[in-house]
């Protein structure tokens, strides 16, 4: 019966250290969109973010011609999310604090 228990707090523990590192791994990247100028465009921006390989979701706002990005930094770069807007005609840059 001890034994069981042991095993079980030690499967708890192994599940929250790995599953902690899993989502400590992402990082978040606030970017400035240029030439956008129409809400067309904010989805074209998006969707040349999201095919980036690593890039988890990107949400991009006409209003404030900026993207929220949540990568994998593991599988991606801000330079090649920044140049994949940039490629699609939407200039980015990293938006200053």
């Amino acid at each position: 019966m001890n034994k069981q228990k042991v095993f079980t707090v030690m499967v708890l523990i192994y599940i929250l250290i790995t599953s902690t590192g899993a989502m400590a791994a992402n990082q978040v990247v606030a970017l400035t969109i240029d030439n956008m100028t129409c809400k067309m465009c904010d989805i074209t921006v998006r969707k040349a973010i999201e095919n980036v390989d690593g890039v988890i979701d990107a949400t991009v706002d006409f209003e404030s011609k900026s993207a929220l990005v949540n990568f994998d930094p593991d599988k991606t770069s801000i330079d090649l999310i920044v140049k994949a807007a940039t490629l699609s005609g939407y200039p980015a840059q990293i938006k200053p604090e």
